[in-house]
C-alpha cells in the first residue's frame, strides 16, 4: 500500500480506469477487470499481490 500511495499520481496517469496488481513495489499486471488482473497474476505465479483500481479523473474510488 505504501508503494501505491507514494506513486499514486504516476499510477493514476499510466493506468487510469484500470485494475493494477502491485507486488514487491512494482506494478506487475493491469487490466480492465479485476478478473483479467487476477488471471495474469496467477500466470506469473505471484502470491498475495495487492490489486486495486486506479480511478479515472473525476471518478471516486473507495476501499472496502
Amino acid at each position: 500500500m505504501k508503494y501505491i500511495m507514494g506513486n499514486k499520481e504516476t499510477l493514476e496517469k499510466e493506468h487510469s480506469g484500470k485494475y493494477v496488481a502491485v507486488h514487491e513495489e512494482k506494478a506487475v499486471a493491469t487490466g480492465n477487470t479485476i478478473h483479467e488482473v487476477y488471471a495474469a497474476v496467477e500466470e506469473l505465479k505471484i502470491e498475495n499481490p495487492l490489486i486495486t483500481y486506479m480511478p479515472r479523473e473525476n471518478e471516486e474510488a473507495f476501499l472496502i
